[in-house]
């Protein structure tokens, strides 16, 4: 597999790059849209972010930047794993736990952890995400979430995610643009 980069757009590792694997389950969240995400979530230092398909780690790097406590990231695919721990060590960041594991197995364990940001960014092949949602919910992991983020292939958009969390979460930006839809949720304050 080649390697391409991407560069950091904030925090104290602002415009350091990082190298990933190309691959066609790897599709790093475009620039515009980090930019969004990260200009409607608010970041605290007590924040810890969790990463499902974490594939180049740009999501939890670019969180880990702006201040967040620690990141968890979670893949199934072992060099994607080797690679975004060596580029942390690169960028001697340490403030993150990798896990080498299916996103639905590490659901199941149900950590004892408060993720107040989840990002989930599938690979497009990928046709679970509605299930994942739902172990999300039943598990403990939503209970005190702040953020969710998730990105789907345009053409292949399901719909009745956003139904899973619309109760409890209101719906900031649910927007295109070219093949990605990504929506990003923010938790109601009851």
């Amino acid at each position: 597999m080649s390697k391409s980069k991407l560069s950091i757009l904030s925090g104290y590792l602002k415009s350091r790059q990082i190298n990933y694997l190309e691959d066609d389950n790897i599709r790093p969240t475009k620039t515009y849209i980090r930019e969004v995400i990260f200009n409607v979530c608010e970041i605290h230092s007590d924040f810890n972010t969790l990463d499902l398909f974490c594939g180049s780690g740009i999501l939890s790097l670019e969180s880990i930047s702006r201040g967040v406590n620690k990141a968890y990231l979670v893949d199934n695919n072992r060099e994607v794993c080797k690679m975004i721990s060596s580029e942390f060590t690169k960028l001697n960041v340490k403030n993150y736990e990798m896990f080498n594991m299916d996103v639905t197995k590490f659901v199941q364990m149900n950590p004892e952890i408060n993720f107040d940001i989840i990002f989930i960014d599938p690979p497009y092949k990928y046709n679970n995400l509605r299930d994942i949602m739902l172990s999300l919910q039943s598990s403990n992991i939503f209970q005190e979430n702040r953020y969710i983020y998730f990105e789907q292939h345009k053409k292949n958009k399901d719909s009745t995610i956003s139904e899973i969390l619309i109760e409890d979460y209101e719906m900031v930006k649910d927007l295109s643009i070219g093949e990605v839809s990504y929506t990003i949720a923010k938790k109601r304050i009851k």
